[in-house]
């Protein structure tokens, strides 16, 4: 399971962004859907609807962004 902190998002007005450590083998994909999940908990299902890109840095850190 991937570590972030849901409430600890960075936002420049027309995105929310995630910062997230994957485990060891997690897929990038599964952080995403992690994160996707800890949104619509807190935010309401209708996030699922908005437009998501996920990046991993040269370091190996992942941001999920939605775009809003």
């Amino acid at each position: 399971m991937a570590q972030f902190n849901i409430d600890a998002h960075l936002s420049n007005g027309k995105r929310l962004d995630w910062l997230a450590i994957a485990d060891d083998g997690e897929e990038l994909k599964a952080v995403a859907e992690q994160i996707k999940k800890a949104a619509a908990k807190k935010f309401g299902p209708a996030v699922l609807l908005k437009r998501w890109s996920v990046m991993r840095a040269s370091n190996g850190a992942i941001t999920v962004s939605m775009h809003t």
